[in-house]
């Protein structure tokens, strides 16, 4: 998107989304039967992705468990927490808030779920230029990926690979919770395509 509004030129360029690595994995899923959905970021209300997500959760039923991780501040944490009781009540599916993970803890963490949720505001200014990492970690872990339709996510490299919702709404979350964890692909061969892009991309810059 920088690289249309920016380069009148034409000059050569070369796109990182962010890190490519496809993280070993170690899975031992959880042996509860349960489709374990996770939204790892950050409590800010601005952005919307947490409480977007435990929203949904009203729309799953007992065959799903969403893990909420990440970091706010002590008023942005409880309010996650009273927003898990709160939908806890309305719905059969399981909302943990599971603190905030990082390093090793983290990873096996994510390997262990099968969709994480990408669910900032759609509206907010930011989403024209920053890309949401989230969605690299996640697919690097092997998770598929739901996240809300924005131009910065449809049109780069892994935006085929991801599952949308239009609206900003709980039942359209949950819907397209329940289309990711129907279908079957393998993210890392789309982490060492994109690498290899990249890094094809980067030698032709520097030949130049």
């Amino acid at each position: 998107m920088m690289e249309k509004l920016l380069n009148t030129a034409h000059k050569p360029y070369a796109v990182c989304l962010g890190t490519y690595d496809a993280t070993p994995f170690e899975k031992q899923p959880f042996d509860d039967g349960k489709i374990h959905c996770v939204y790892a970021g950050t409590f800010d209300q601005t952005k919307g992705g947490a409480f977007a997500a435990i929203a949904a959760a009203e729309y799953l039923d007992n065959k799903y468990h969403l893990h909420i991780l990440g970091f706010g501040t002590e008023s942005e944490t409880q309010n996650v927490i009273e927003s898990i009781k709160d939908v806890s009540k309305k719905s059969n599916c399981i909302v943990t808030y599971d603190g905030c993970l990082s390093g090793d803890e983290f990873t096996s963490f994510l390997q262990n779920c099968n969709i994480g949720l990408s669910c900032q505001n759609p509206s907010g200014v930011y989403n024209d230029t920053s890309f949401p990492s989230k969605i690299l970690t996640y697919m690097s872990n092997g998770l598929k990926v739901v996240s809300v339709r924005i131009p910065v996510v449809e049109n780069s490299g892994v935006g085929k690979y991801v599952y949308y919702y239009d609206n900003q709404t709980p039942a359209e979350i949950a819907s397209a919770i329940k289309a990711a964890k129907a279908s079957e692909f393998e993210s890392s061969n789309v982490l060492e395509s994109l690498d290899r892009e990249f890094s094809n991309n980067i030698k032709a810059l520097l030949e130049c």
